[in-house]
Protein backbone atom coordinates (compact mmCIF):
# COMPACT_ATOMS: atom_id res chain seq x y z
CA UNK A 1 0.00 0.00 0.00
CA UNK A 2 1.53 3.32 -1.15
CA UNK A 3 0.16 6.98 -0.30
CA UNK A 4 -0.21 9.15 -3.32
CA UNK A 5 0.11 13.27 -4.38
CA UNK A 6 -2.13 14.27 -6.83
CA UNK A 7 -5.90 13.40 -8.33
CA UNK A 8 -7.32 10.24 -9.45
CA UNK A 9 -9.30 9.36 -12.82
CA UNK A 10 -12.10 6.86 -12.27
CA UNK A 11 -12.28 4.03 -14.21
CA UNK A 12 -14.93 1.64 -12.53
CA UNK A 13 -17.47 2.57 -9.37
CA UNK A 14 -18.75 -0.33 -6.89
CA UNK A 15 -20.76 1.29 -4.95
CA UNK A 16 -20.78 5.01 -3.38
CA UNK A 17 -17.73 4.87 -1.23
CA UNK A 18 -15.35 2.60 -3.32
CA UNK A 19 -13.52 2.97 -7.00
CA UNK A 20 -10.91 2.08 -8.71
CA UNK A 21 -9.09 4.42 -10.64
CA UNK A 22 -5.69 5.42 -12.50
CA UNK A 23 -3.38 7.48 -10.54
CA UNK A 24 -1.10 9.77 -11.90
CA UNK A 25 1.75 7.10 -12.98
CA UNK A 26 -1.44 5.40 -15.03
CA UNK A 27 -0.92 2.83 -12.19
CA UNK A 28 -4.67 0.57 -11.15
CA UNK A 29 -5.83 1.99 -7.23
CA UNK A 30 -8.37 1.12 -5.20
CA UNK A 31 -9.84 4.37 -3.48
CA UNK A 32 -11.88 4.26 -0.85
CA UNK A 33 -13.77 7.51 1.04
CA UNK A 34 -17.04 8.32 2.55
CA UNK A 35 -19.60 9.27 -0.77
CA UNK A 36 -16.30 8.92 -3.05
CA UNK A 37 -18.33 8.35 -5.79
CA UNK A 38 -21.59 10.05 -5.24
CA UNK A 39 -22.69 12.17 -8.81
CA UNK A 40 -19.57 10.92 -10.22
CA UNK A 41 -18.73 9.26 -13.27
CA UNK A 42 -16.21 7.14 -15.00
CA UNK A 43 -14.18 9.25 -16.65
CA UNK A 44 -14.70 11.96 -13.91
CA UNK A 45 -11.54 13.04 -11.71
CA UNK A 46 -11.61 13.14 -8.13
CA UNK A 47 -8.86 15.36 -5.72
CA UNK A 48 -6.51 13.42 -3.31
CA UNK A 49 -7.77 14.86 0.01
CA UNK A 50 -11.04 13.11 -0.81
CA UNK A 51 -9.43 9.57 -0.62
CA UNK A 52 -9.57 8.24 3.05
CA UNK A 53 -7.87 4.75 2.04
CA UNK A 54 -5.55 4.06 -1.12
CA UNK A 55 -4.67 0.65 -2.01
CA UNK A 56 -2.02 -0.33 -4.81
CA UNK A 57 -1.49 -3.90 -5.10
CA UNK A 58 1.85 -4.92 -6.51
CA UNK A 59 0.34 -8.44 -7.62
CA UNK A 60 -2.17 -7.57 -10.03
CA UNK A 61 -3.67 -10.87 -9.69
CA UNK A 62 -4.47 -10.49 -6.18
CA UNK A 63 -5.98 -6.77 -7.25
CA UNK A 64 -8.09 -7.93 -9.67
CA UNK A 65 -9.55 -11.28 -6.77
CA UNK A 66 -10.16 -8.35 -4.69
CA UNK A 67 -12.03 -5.93 -7.15
CA UNK A 68 -14.09 -9.11 -7.57
CA UNK A 69 -15.07 -9.90 -4.13
CA UNK A 70 -16.16 -5.60 -3.91
CA UNK A 71 -18.73 -6.14 -6.09
CA UNK A 72 -20.30 -8.62 -2.80
CA UNK A 73 -19.77 -7.15 0.41
CA UNK A 74 -19.34 -3.97 1.65
CA UNK A 75 -15.87 -1.97 1.79
CA UNK A 76 -15.52 -1.55 5.43
CA UNK A 77 -14.60 -4.80 5.82
CA UNK A 78 -11.31 -3.83 3.50
CA UNK A 79 -11.02 -0.95 5.91
CA UNK A 80 -11.01 -3.00 8.50
CA UNK A 81 -8.40 -4.83 7.30
CA UNK A 82 -6.06 -2.36 5.79
CA UNK A 83 -5.96 -0.70 9.08
CA UNK A 84 -4.91 -3.52 11.11
CA UNK A 85 -2.16 -4.60 8.43
CA UNK A 86 -0.75 -1.27 9.19
CA UNK A 87 -0.98 -1.97 12.89
CA UNK A 88 1.04 -5.03 12.61
CA UNK A 89 3.49 -3.06 10.89
CA UNK A 90 3.52 -0.37 13.15
CA UNK A 91 4.03 -2.96 16.08
CA UNK A 92 6.18 -5.84 14.48
CA UNK A 93 8.79 -6.91 11.98
CA UNK A 94 6.75 -8.98 10.15
CA UNK A 95 6.63 -9.46 6.80
CA UNK A 96 2.91 -10.17 5.76
CA UNK A 97 2.47 -11.07 2.01
CA UNK A 98 -0.17 -9.19 -0.13
CA UNK A 99 -2.64 -12.31 -0.24
CA UNK A 100 -3.92 -11.07 2.97
CA UNK A 101 -5.80 -8.37 1.55
CA UNK A 102 -7.57 -10.69 -0.41
CA UNK A 103 -8.07 -13.92 1.99
CA UNK A 104 -8.36 -12.08 5.18
CA UNK A 105 -11.38 -9.69 3.71
CA UNK A 106 -13.43 -12.49 2.02
CA UNK A 107 -12.64 -14.31 5.33
CA UNK A 108 -14.08 -11.43 8.09
CA UNK A 109 -16.96 -10.75 5.32
CA UNK A 110 -18.56 -13.97 5.94
CA UNK A 111 -17.45 -14.60 9.57
CA UNK A 112 -18.46 -10.95 11.09
CA UNK A 113 -21.82 -11.28 9.36
CA UNK A 114 -22.29 -14.50 10.91
CA UNK A 115 -21.52 -13.00 14.33
CA UNK A 116 -23.71 -10.06 14.03
CA UNK A 117 -25.83 -13.08 13.75
CA UNK A 118 -24.75 -14.45 17.13
CA UNK A 119 -23.37 -17.51 15.50
CA UNK A 120 -20.36 -18.55 16.80
CA UNK A 121 -18.06 -20.87 14.75
CA UNK A 122 -16.30 -22.92 17.42
CA UNK A 123 -12.44 -22.98 16.71
CA UNK A 124 -11.11 -26.41 17.40
CA UNK A 125 -7.22 -25.58 17.23
CA UNK A 126 -7.67 -22.01 19.53
CA UNK A 127 -5.64 -23.76 22.78
CA UNK A 128 -2.94 -24.39 19.80
CA UNK A 129 -3.22 -21.24 18.13
CA UNK A 130 -2.25 -19.54 21.44
CA UNK A 131 0.73 -21.21 22.24
CA UNK A 132 2.19 -21.88 18.82
CA UNK A 133 1.75 -18.74 17.33
CA UNK A 134 2.13 -16.01 20.55
CA UNK A 135 3.20 -12.84 18.39
CA UNK A 136 0.85 -13.69 15.60
CA UNK A 137 -2.25 -14.22 18.11
CA UNK A 138 -1.20 -10.83 20.32
CA UNK A 139 -1.38 -8.78 16.60
CA UNK A 140 -5.08 -10.93 16.06
CA UNK A 141 -5.98 -9.17 19.18
CA UNK A 142 -5.28 -5.77 17.85
CA UNK A 143 -8.81 -6.41 15.34
CA UNK A 144 -10.78 -6.37 18.37
CA UNK A 145 -10.44 -2.78 18.67
CA UNK A 146 -10.43 -1.82 15.00
CA UNK A 147 -13.59 -4.20 14.46
CA UNK A 148 -15.17 -2.32 17.33
CA UNK A 149 -14.81 1.29 16.41
CA UNK A 150 -16.01 0.49 12.71
CA UNK A 151 -19.26 -2.11 13.44
CA UNK A 152 -19.90 -1.99 17.37
CA UNK A 153 -19.30 -5.14 17.78
CA UNK A 154 -17.16 -8.21 19.96
CA UNK A 155 -15.75 -10.89 18.07
CA UNK A 156 -15.12 -13.78 20.06
CA UNK A 157 -11.60 -15.26 21.18
CA UNK A 158 -12.18 -18.02 18.11
CA UNK A 159 -12.66 -15.28 15.43
CA UNK A 160 -9.40 -13.82 16.72
CA UNK A 161 -7.52 -17.26 16.40
CA UNK A 162 -9.27 -17.29 12.71
CA UNK A 163 -7.74 -14.21 11.95
CA UNK A 164 -4.33 -15.63 13.45
CA UNK A 165 -4.46 -18.18 11.04
CA UNK A 166 -4.07 -16.00 8.12
CA UNK A 167 -1.36 -13.92 9.59
CA UNK A 168 0.74 -16.89 10.20
CA UNK A 169 -0.41 -17.67 6.14
CA UNK A 170 0.65 -14.72 5.14
CA UNK A 171 3.77 -14.09 7.09
CA UNK A 172 5.33 -17.60 5.84
CA UNK A 173 3.56 -17.48 2.47
CA UNK A 174 1.71 -20.24 2.49
CA UNK A 175 -2.00 -21.82 2.50
CA UNK A 176 -4.09 -21.92 5.13
CA UNK A 177 -4.65 -25.70 4.76
CA UNK A 178 -1.23 -26.70 5.37
CA UNK A 179 -1.27 -24.04 8.07
CA UNK A 180 -4.32 -25.64 9.67
CA UNK A 181 -3.03 -29.19 8.99
CA UNK A 182 0.75 -28.23 10.47
CA UNK A 183 -1.00 -27.31 13.39
CA UNK A 184 -2.82 -30.14 13.85
CA UNK A 185 0.08 -32.14 13.39
CA UNK A 186 2.42 -30.09 15.97
CA UNK A 187 -0.21 -30.35 18.80
CA UNK A 188 -0.27 -34.49 18.08
CA UNK A 189 3.14 -34.64 17.89
CA UNK A 190 3.62 -32.89 21.13
CA UNK A 191 0.57 -35.16 22.29
CA UNK A 192 2.58 -38.59 21.54
CA UNK A 193 5.89 -36.77 22.99
CA UNK A 194 3.81 -36.18 26.14
CA UNK A 195 2.38 -39.53 26.53
CA UNK A 196 5.95 -40.85 26.37
CA UNK A 197 7.54 -38.35 28.78
CA UNK A 198 4.25 -37.50 31.27
CA UNK A 199 6.35 -35.68 33.42
CA UNK A 200 9.61 -33.99 31.87
CA UNK A 201 8.11 -32.23 28.66
CA UNK A 202 7.33 -29.06 30.56
CA UNK A 203 10.30 -29.04 32.48
CA UNK A 204 12.76 -26.73 30.70
CA UNK A 205 10.19 -24.12 28.83
CA UNK A 206 13.27 -22.19 26.86
CA UNK A 207 13.69 -25.68 25.30
CA UNK A 208 9.74 -26.48 24.80
CA UNK A 209 9.53 -23.71 22.60
CA UNK A 210 12.59 -24.33 20.45
CA UNK A 211 10.93 -27.91 19.75
CA UNK A 212 7.59 -26.51 19.42
CA UNK A 213 9.59 -24.23 16.66
CA UNK A 214 11.28 -27.00 14.98
CA UNK A 215 8.06 -29.24 14.82
CA UNK A 216 6.20 -26.11 13.04
CA UNK A 217 8.97 -26.04 10.37
CA UNK A 218 8.91 -29.62 9.67
CA UNK A 219 5.58 -30.26 9.47
CA UNK A 220 5.33 -27.03 7.17
CA UNK A 221 8.45 -28.82 4.75
CA UNK A 222 6.66 -31.96 5.04
CA UNK A 223 3.31 -31.02 4.15
CA UNK A 224 4.65 -28.89 1.40
CA UNK A 225 8.12 -30.42 0.02
CA UNK A 226 7.74 -33.32 -2.32
CA UNK A 227 11.19 -34.64 -1.09
CA UNK A 228 13.14 -34.14 1.27
CA UNK A 229 16.59 -34.65 0.88
CA UNK A 230 18.15 -36.71 3.70
CA UNK A 231 21.14 -35.03 5.60
CA UNK A 232 23.76 -36.19 7.98
CA UNK A 233 22.08 -39.10 10.19
CA UNK A 234 24.57 -38.44 13.12
CA UNK A 235 21.95 -38.00 16.15
CA UNK A 236 19.76 -40.86 14.58
CA UNK A 237 22.83 -43.29 15.05
CA UNK A 238 23.47 -41.86 18.49
CA UNK A 239 19.79 -41.40 19.68
CA UNK A 240 19.31 -45.47 19.02
CA UNK A 241 22.10 -46.12 20.38
CA UNK A 242 22.22 -44.45 23.52
CA UNK A 243 18.63 -43.09 24.35
CA UNK A 244 16.14 -45.84 23.53
CA UNK A 245 12.77 -43.95 25.40
CA UNK A 246 13.65 -41.02 22.82
CA UNK A 247 14.20 -43.41 20.42
CA UNK A 248 10.76 -45.10 20.54
CA UNK A 249 9.19 -42.09 20.49
CA UNK A 250 10.67 -40.42 17.54
CA UNK A 251 9.50 -43.84 15.88
CA UNK A 252 6.11 -43.30 16.95
CA UNK A 253 6.34 -39.52 15.80
CA UNK A 254 7.09 -41.19 12.26
CA UNK A 255 4.47 -43.86 12.06
CA UNK A 256 1.75 -41.12 13.35
CA UNK A 257 3.47 -39.06 10.11
CA UNK A 258 3.13 -42.12 7.85
CA UNK A 259 -0.61 -41.91 8.11
CA UNK A 260 -1.59 -38.53 8.34
CA UNK A 261 1.15 -37.73 4.95
CA UNK A 262 2.21 -41.30 3.58
CA UNK A 263 5.40 -40.00 3.69
CA UNK A 264 7.86 -41.29 5.83
CA UNK A 265 10.66 -38.91 8.09
CA UNK A 266 14.23 -39.51 6.52
CA UNK A 267 16.73 -40.71 8.91
CA UNK A 268 18.76 -37.16 9.41
CA UNK A 269 15.02 -35.38 10.84
CA UNK A 270 14.58 -38.52 12.94
CA UNK A 271 18.08 -37.86 14.24
CA UNK A 272 17.34 -33.68 14.52
CA UNK A 273 13.64 -34.47 16.40
CA UNK A 274 16.01 -36.67 18.34
CA UNK A 275 18.29 -34.32 19.36
CA UNK A 276 15.60 -32.02 20.60
CA UNK A 277 13.55 -34.57 22.42
CA UNK A 278 16.91 -35.78 24.38
CA UNK A 279 17.68 -32.11 25.11
CA UNK A 280 14.48 -31.59 26.55
CA UNK A 281 13.52 -34.51 28.47
CA UNK A 282 17.49 -35.58 29.69
CA UNK A 283 18.98 -32.09 30.33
Amino acid sequence: MEGMDAIVKIERIYNNNVILAHDDKNEEIIAIGRGLAFGRHVGDTIEKDRIEKLFILRDKSIQSKLQTILHDIPSVYLEIVEELIQDIHATSNLKLNESIYLTLTDHISVSLEREKQGIICHNPLLPEIKQFYPQEYRLARLAVGIIRRYLQMTISDDEVGFITLHIVNASVNQQMMVTVKATRMVRDILAIIRQSFPDKVMANPMLYQRLVRHLQIFTRTILTVEKVEDNSNYFYKLGKAQYNDAYRCVKAINHYVEEKTGKTITDGEQGYLLLHIINLIYS
